[in-house]
């Protein structure tokens, strides 16, 4: 029989997302050195295939991703599933079908800092999850990063927008 876990739910889910954030951290620790360059190319397909299971929850709950704004709003609510509460992020604003999204506090870039890990590495994998997962989620829209707080700004800013010549043929046909 299953025992009773004596912990509460709202703590089980932090402990839950720090040992999510604080898995690519150890990996790197132990795998870089050993795989050498090409760890960061391969890391980046764990982080692409994740993105897909973005698709599956955005599906299942019915999440907005036909516009800009949509696909940030559903961008951050993935996030922070996959990744815990001490994942913050905000829209910071919308112009046409284009919105910007600000990551405040990202728990990657807490847990390198807490371990030492090499600095910088969390924008690969963030780069690599946040592109594909947009483009999974609509094809017609790419995200680009403006700003990286793990490459030394104050803060992360993505912009999503579609892509140079998405709809075209759509309007065209």
């Amino acid at each position: 029989m299953a025992e009773k876990i004596p912990v509460p739910d709202d703590i089980r889910w932090k402990i839950a997302a720090r040992m999510a954030s604080l898995l690519p951290v150890l990996y790197g620790k132990a795998f870089r050195d050993l795989v050498g360059d090409a760890y960061d190319r391969i890391e980046q397909q764990v982080w692409v295939a994740l993105a897909h299971e973005g698709t599956l929850v955005a599906r299942i709950f019915s999440l907005p991703v036909g516009t800009a704004a949509g696909l940030a709003s559903t961008l951050a609510i993935i996030t922070t599933l996959f990744f815990g509460p001490e994942n913050t992020l905000e829209t910071a604003s919308f112009e046409g079908d284009r919105a910007v999204l600000m990551v405040k506090r990202c728990p990657f870039m807490l847990r390198e800092a807490e371990f030492r890990a090499e600095p910088g590495s969390v924008f690969n994998r963030c780069m690599a999850f946040s592109i594909a997962t947009i483009e999974a989620l609509n094809p017609d829209y790419t995200l680009r990063f403006v700003r990286g707080a793990c490459q030394g700004d104050r803060n992360c800013e993505m912009k999503i927008g579609r892509k140079e010549g998405a709809g075209e043929e759509k309007r065209g046909a």
